[in-house]
């Protein structure tokens, strides 16, 4: 069998096979455990007709089915494809016939899910895993390994196949499948553990979604490459986070953002034990800059990383000891990895200019599935064209201002919402806020802000705009306030503003 990410499983379990590789609730599987468990999945799944290059999905809660079907995919040569469990079987059935899945692993949560597809989509193979919250072994899923045997697979496999098929969240149209390889992992995996202390002995926390690339990839994949131990939790809940932190000696955690603000109201009515704690991750967006504080203010390394499912997701890191002189930033690229800034034009653009970041490196997605249009315009001239507007500073350090579709042209003046939502973030009666553009008959858009306050607070549209006064220019000030009790979510924590933008774009601000 070629070295392929369904190797790192086999490789395991011959040199760390007594160690601690899952945890899972009360189950626990060593490597030597784990692999076998794989070995007998791969063999289940040849055994009902999957071949090398077929598709293999699942709608599942974090868990060792969920890495079990990572590995385990990969050792027979097939693609895995995790799906987002939050979306609708419409969205669902799309993504299935867009990849021409046949097998489907499913959660009891998501039974429903599974029966709605069947009436819209060809399925050979429906596979029920049990109840996640139960976390029990007699199930259909336990019975479809036990049937099979757990001889190795010598499948031929290799680096630059397609391991994962990961689908875009599709906030500019129908969801696009990015294509990462065997190789790209490999390398994320070495970018990632030469900027993290992730090591033998770490005890990562997996709780961000494994149906996106963050949730597999930030830390759980590097962990077990490195053959340290997994620790998942099904769904994120601050408390639960902090009582497996205290309970499993967590060394290594990742949380989005809106997880670590939740994680620090919560240590703010209780203390929790967080000793073991060796560093704490933040991504997918950008993380406000007193999360950042309170926990460097209680000497909690805390990395922030920028990267895209078409990277696999690793761009760049800000190290702990840069925090404080680089805040703001989100980092230095990583090792093989190479970050231009340009202009519409396709031109560079020098430090401190704001224009598209562009990316490339070996951990880039091999192309969009079934989308050669899409491929070939997103990697034009061999780089990947991120969407995101930053700059990168005279050291090289990348910031990001935005999202190009999301960036606000009031009076022929930029407004970044990233910024605005930084300054507002200040003010103590804030939890989470969204900004986007709204009409305005003068300066033709205007930003405006959607707010969640914090329990017990009071807040008025004067209230934020005398805040941001003091510190935004005028024309950044948002002209309008909406106070909301909770802000549309995509599956990685990510704010939807396009869905904002539908519930508020045709509201029109007054000249203020």
């Amino acid at each position: 069998m070629d070295q392929g990410l369904g190797y790192w499983a086999t490789k395991r379990a011959a040199i760390s096979g007594d160690r601690l590789a899952i945890v899972d609730r009360h189950l626990r599987f060593t490597y030597r455990e784990f692999n076998q468990r794989c070995n007998r999945l791969a063999n289940a799944l040849r055994d009902s007709g999957v071949r090398p290059g077929d598709r293999v999905c699942s709608l599942l809660q974090n868990g060792h089915v969920q890495l079990e079907l990572i590995f385990a995919v990969a050792k027979l040569g097939a693609i895995f494809l995790p799906i987002n469990f939050r979306l609708t079987v419409p969205e669902i059935e799309y993504i299935i016939q867009d990849s021409g899945a046949r097998t489907l692993f499913f959660h009891d949560e998501f039974r429903h899910l599974a029966e709605g597809l069947q009436h819209g989509v060809h399925l050979d193979t429906l596979v029920y895993a049990g109840r996640s919250n139960a976390c029990d072994q007699e199930d259909e899923y336990e019975a479809f390994l036990t049937a099979a045997a757990d001889d190795e697979i010598n499948a031929s496999v290799g680096q630059d196949d397609v391991a994962l098929l990961m689908y875009t969240s599709g906030t500019t149209g129908r969801p696009k499948g990015a294509m990462l390889t065997h190789a790209a992992h490999t390398w994320n995996v070495f970018h990632t553990t030469q900027r993290l202390p992730i090591h033998a002995d770490t005890v990562a926390l997996g709780v961000a979604p494994m149906f996106h690339i963050g949730g597999t990839s930030v830390i759980v994949l590097p962990t077990l490459f490195q053959g340290g131990t997994v620790v998942t939790l099904p769904a994120f809940d601050a408390r639960a986070v902090l009582e497996a932190t205290q309970k499993e000696h967590i060394t290594g955690l990742f949380c989005v953002p809106s997880m670590w603000q939740m994680i620090v109201e919560e240590l703010e009515k209780q203390p929790y034990d967080l000793s073991s704690v060796e560093f704490l991750m933040t991504g997918a967006a950008p993380t406000p800059l007193k999360i950042l504080k309170y926990f460097q203010e209680r000497g909690l390394p805390i990395y922030e990383g920028f990267g895209m499912t078409e990277m696999a997701p690793l761009v760049t890191i800000l190290d702990k000891w840069d925090c404080e002189r680089k805040n703001g930033s989100v980092g230095y690229p990583a090792f093989f990895v190479d970050v231009r800034v340009i202009d519409e034009e396709g031109r560079d653009l020098g430090p401190n200019q704001v224009g598209e970041v562009l990316c490339r490196g070996p951990n880039m997605l091999k192309g969009y599935w079934n989308k050669p249009e899409a491929t070939a315009e997103a990697l034009r001239g061999g780089w990947y064209h991120s969407g995101d507007l930053g700059y990168l500073d005279d050291e090289g350090f990348l910031y990001i201002v935005d999202r190009k579709k999301d960036m606000i042209i009031s009076g022929g003046e930029n407004v970044y919402p990233a910024e605005v939502e930084q300054a507002i973030y200040l003010h103590p009666a804030v939890a989470e806020v969204a900004v986007i553009g709204i009409p305005h008959e003068k300066w033709q858009e205007v930003p405006a802000a959607i707010i969640v306050l914090k329990e017990g607070q009071s807040m008025t549209e004067a209230d934020l705009v005398g805040h941001c006064n003091e510190r935004l220019a005028r024309f950044k000030v948002p002209k309008a306030a909406y106070f909301v009790k909770e802000l549309p979510k995509s599956g990685a924590g990510k704010i939807l503003k396009t869905e904002l933008r539908q519930l508020y774009g045709g509201y029109k601000a007054s000249d203020k």
